[in-house]
């Protein structure tokens, strides 16, 4: 038995130096390659990326999890996802539940999931998760409506009350359904009648008028012709998207390399879109999801794209923020500590590739909440006001059928 015992004490303590080792040599690769102001940001560039594409091992596979392909679709485009050391295989899923229950199956290896997804399965008792990396878009809506029906006698949120409202549990929607009830007063656990559907299902069943309300994609908005808006996410919501793995994949040394160079690549190719809005709007909005151009530019100026920031202590406190006002507003039924499911290992890539894209991300501060006053005007900054009527936006022309 001590025999035994011994030998696993060995196996532990070489598997813990090696990871510790390749958290060093990661640094190390980025203090070489971001050493020298003097050197041009392409030669730092090359180096950065060259130095993280060679210590990936040959053989390694990595199947990535996103959503309406809003991560493949710049990958491949932008052409920055060309010649990955890693065999990587990108799997659509219909919102962020749906791709925890892939990573925690082991189905995926890492995936894009929204701010809500992760505290939300906290509660429910998942635990091997880790974030990465994250982008914020503080201010924004989201590019998230809470609609009602014509003629329904809807004027504000207070109106909900005993009213039917469909939305998709466990998501970033639900999450900003429960902040817009909850400044209106109510709570989405007992004030309403929820009916939860999977995500794809809230427009369709809002179409056929089985609910009085819904909250809805901005793509979806369009589908619905013109609905009154009662509010949109802004000041419900901090644009956090994070991309979030397994612990069993970081004690995987080959699979961490790998995930390092994606991180990269990841951060480069949405600073590509914020440079290539045009090309963006038309391979998503257009090709993808098929609006109008003006529909697509719409959304995209009201929404933005956001920005990697590190996972330091500011985002951390955000994301403990998120986790306390879903508990706040009945979106969470117990409280969680998000904190020790933050893994910090990537941020120095994350820092490096935005100094080299020329990339400043904004302080990370929300907005104050407001409902949509117009297409082209600027959002009001007062508090948000729960006895403001609705506004039927005027929009671009829906696209044929």
């Amino acid at each position: 038995m001590q025999l035994l015992f011994c030998r696993q004490m060995n196996r532990f303590r070489s598997r813990i130096c090696a990871q510790v080792r390749l958290r060093t040599g990661i640094r190390t690769l980025l203090l070489m390659c971001l050493s020298g102001m003097a050197v041009a940001a392409t030669e730092d560039q090359a180096s950065l990326s060259q130095k993280l594409q060679d210590a990936v091992p040959a053989g390694v596979r990595l199947v990535v999890a996103e959503q309406s392909d809003q991560f493949s679709i710049p990958w491949k485009i932008s052409g920055l996802g060309a010649n990955a050391p890693y065999n990587i295989t990108f799997a659509n899923f219909n919102g962020g539940p749906a791709v925890l229950e892939a990573l925690v199956a082991g189905a995926v290896d890492v995936g894009f999931i929204g701010e809500a997804p992760l505290p939300i399965a906290l509660a429910a008792g998942v635990k091997d998760l880790k974030v990465i990396a994250a982008i914020a878009n503080p201010g924004s809506p989201g590019n998230i409506f809470l609609v009602a029906q014509p003629g329904s006698g809807i004027q504000k949120a207070s109106d909900l009350a005993g009213k039917t409202i469909a939305y998709p549990p466990g998501t970033g929607r639900h999450m900003i359904l429960s902040g817009i009830l909850h400044s209106a007063g109510l709570d989405i656990r007992k004030d309403i009648r929820n009916v939860a559907l999977a995500g794809s299902e809230v427009a369709p069943t809002f179409a056929s008028r089985s609910v009085d309300a819904a909250i809805v994609l901005g793509q979806q908005l369009f589908r619905l012709g013109s609905p009154p808006i009662i509010e949109d996410g802004t000041g419900h919501n901090w644009g956090l998207n994070v991309l979030v793995t397994r612990q069993s994949v970081l004690d995987d040394p080959d699979k961490v390399r790998a995930l390092a160079d994606l991180t990269r690549r990841a951060v480069q190719v949405l600073n590509w879109q914020q440079r290539h809005a045009a090309q963006w709007i038309n391979a998503s909005y257009v090709k993808q999801q098929g609006l109008t151009y003006e529909q697509g530019k719409y959304l995209y100026d009201k929404s933005g794209l956001g920005t990697y920031y590190p996972i330091e202590n500011r985002l951390r406190q955000v994301y403990q923020q998120i986790a306390d006002g879903l508990y706040e507003t009945g979106a969470l039924q117990k409280k969680v500590t998000v904190d020790p499911f933050l893994d910090a290992r990537f941020n120095d890539i994350v820092v490096a590739q935005n100094r080299l894209d020329g990339m400043v991300p904004k302080p990370l501060a929300n907005d104050r909440h407001a409902v949509i006053a117009s297409q082209g005007a600027q959002t009001p900054a007062t508090d948000a006001k729960a006895d403001v009527a609705p506004i039927a936006l005027a929009r671009p022309a829906l696209a044929a059928p």
